[in-house]
């Protein structure tokens, strides 16, 4: 079974602290025999229990501090769907685009005020696979909760800024895949639609109106 880093170094760190939290019992055993690794920590003596359990302290401190960071983009992405599902609802047919340019007062993680924004949240595990009709000369993605693009969307995307019919497809999805869809497997079942469209010159300004009803074109229905 293929591990990540993390795994595997909370692995080894499990069977570290393991071996030297058993220290203390087998000092007492003169005649207990000692592996290669241990041979090789601390020069062969045991670690007294209080500097094997502060090193277990700070190898657990070590792995909830990689946790959180791992898991920042996640809780960030929660977060925007719980405040979104809030406002305006829940469900594959609720697409929030906003009307104006964003500015600070949005709580949102780096907008940009020269774009108009739609987001959604999809959920594969109770819609299955989802089409999503993009517009043309869309600036966006489909990514993961945890942030991880799933395809870009827009001019680096398959359908270069001409728009077009995307198929999500579940990760556990074994049916048929129809022709004349950009297709793509998610990692996961909630998928995160990140779309961004410009805004017309406007007089003297940019003029969100146009960035808007591109935006509106935008249709999601389940396959």
């Amino acid at each position: 079974m293929k591990k990540n880093g993390f795994t595997l170094r909370l692995l080894a760190g499990a069977v570290l602290v393991s071996c030297l939290a058993s220290t203390h019992a087998l000092a007492a055993d003169t005649a207990a025999p000692m592996s290669p690794l241990m041979k090789q920590l601390n020069n062969g003596n045991w670690l007294p229990q209080q500097e094997a359990q502060s090193l277990s302290d700070d190898l657990y401190y070590q792995d909830a501090v990689h946790a959180y960071i791992q898991t920042l983009p996640l809780l960030n992405t929660i977060g925007l769907r719980d405040g979104s599902e809030a406002a305006f609802g829940k469900g594959y047919n609720v697409l929030p685009i906003w009307k104006e340019r964003m500015d600070s007062r949005a709580v949102v993680p780096t907008p940009n005020g020269d774009v108009i924004y739609s987001m959604s949240y999809l959920d594969l595990k109770e819609t299955g696979p989802l089409v999503v009709k993009a517009p043309a000369n869309v600036i966006g993605m489909f990514t993961d909760f945890f942030q991880k693009t799933i395809t870009d969307v827009g001019a680096i995307g398959p359908d270069q800024a001409r728009g077009g019919l995307y198929l999500l497809l579940p990760p556990d999805y074994e049916g048929p895949i129809p022709q004349g869809y950009y297709v793509f497997k998610s990692s996961t079942y909630n998928v995160f639609l990140f779309f961004r469209t410009i805004m017309g010159k406007g007089d003297g300004k940019p003029d969100p109106a146009p960035a808007v009803k591109n935006a509106e074109t935008t249709r999601i229905y389940p396959l």
